[in-house]
C-alpha cells in the first residue's frame, strides 16, 4: 500500500526535483485569501486564538499559520513551521503527513501548503531572471532552477512542446549537489545571448566554452531570494496566482496548473 501512495505522488510531481532540503532563510509572504480560507465549521476567534496559542507554547515559538477546522470532525490543521499537521483541540496527538481527497485522488496538503505560502508574484525582481517567450506567452510561470539537474532539464523539455507560455528562469544553482553549476550559470547570464546559452546548457549540455562569470550578475542574489520564498528544489515555479510547485510535471498537469492560475488570476 506504502508503495502505491509513493508511486500517485510521484506522478504527481512531488518526487521529480533536485531537492537539498535547505534550511529556509526568511517566511513568505502570505495573500489575505489563503489566511482567511476556511475547510469546514468555523471555531469561534476565542477558540482559535487559545488554539494557535496553544500550538505557540508546544512548539517553542515556532510560526504558525493558516489554522482552521480540519476535514476531519473535532480536529483543526494548521500550518507550523514548514508542515501542515493535523491535531485534535487539546494536541494530545497530532499527524504529519498528506492528506488526499480521495474522490479526485488531490493532495489536500501540498495544495494547502502552496496557498499558505502563495507569494506576491510583484516582488519577483524579472530583470534578474531569463525570459522565454513561447507562442503568444499570455500565460506565465517564474521557474528557479539549476542547470545541472536533470529534472529541470526535464521540464525546459516540456516546456518546448507547449504554446502559449512566457517563462522567467532564475538562476537558482543546488551548490550542494551541483557544485559547478553556480559557475556555469554565472558564464550563462554573462553570455551575449542569454536565451541561446540557457537552452544550449540546459536541453543539450552545451556550455559556454571558456565563457566569462565576471559580469555583474543576479545569480548568488537569486539563490538568497529562492530561500526567502521557500525554494527547496528544483525546478520549482510559481505560477501567476503566486502558488508554488515543485518538481518537472507532466505536460498535461502542466497545462492544467497553467490554465487554472490564469483563470483565477482573469476572475480578479
Amino acid at each position: 500500500m506504502k508503495r502505491t501512495f509513493v508511486a500517485l505522488l510521484a506522478v504527481g510531481g512531488l518526487l521529480a526535483a533536485c531537492n537539498a532540503q535547505q534550511p529556509p532563510v526568511g517566511a513568505a509572504p502570505v495573500t489575505p485569501a489563503a489566511a482567511s480560507a476556511v475547510a469546514g465549521p468555523t471555531s469561534s476567534p476565542a477558540k482559535l486564538a487559545a488554539v494557535t496559542q496553544m500550538l505557540e507554547t508546544r512548539f517553542k515559538g515556532a510560526p504558525v499559520k493558516g489554522l482552521r477546522n480540519s476535514v476531519f470532525p473535532n480536529m483543526f490543521e494548521a500550518m507550523v513551521g514548514d508542515d501542515i499537521i493535523y491535531f485534535d483541540d487539546s494536541l494530545n496527538h497530532f499527524i504529519v503527513g498528506n492528506l488526499i481527497e480521495t474522490a479526485s485522488m488531490t493532495n489536500k496538503t501540498e495544495e494547502r501548503t502552496a496557498e499558505l505560502n502563495a507569494i506576491d508574484i510583484k516582488l519577483l525582481p524579472l530583470a534578474d531572471a531569463i525570459k522565454v517567450v513561447h507562442g503568444k506567452g499570455e500565460r506565465v510561470m517564474y521557474v528557479f532552477t539549476d542547470v545541472d539537474c536533470p529534472f529541470c532539464t526535464r521540464l525546459e523539455q516540456t516546456l518546448q512542446t507547449m504554446d502559449n507560455v512566457t517563462v522567467y528562469n532564475f538562476m537558482f544553482p543546488i551548490d550542494s549537489l551541483h557544485p559547478q553549476a553556480t559557475q556555469k550559470q554565472k558564464v550563462i547570464w554573462c553570455a551575449k545571448d542569454r536565451v541561446a546559452a540557457w537552452q544550449n546548457a540546459s536541453l543539450r549540455g552545451a556550455h559556454v566554452v571558456g565563457g566569462d562569470a565576471s559580469c555583474v550578475n543576479p545569480v548568488d542574489a537569486t539563490k538568497v531570494l529562492g530561500q526567502k520564498l521557500g525554494v527547496r528544489a528544483t525546478p520549482s515555479f510559481f505560477l501567476a496566482d503566486g502558488r508554488m510547485v515543485a518538481g518537472s510535471l507532466p505536460k498535461d498537469q502542466l497545462e492544467s496548473r497553467l490554465n487554472a492560475a490564469q483563470a483565477k488570476m482573469a476572475s480578479k
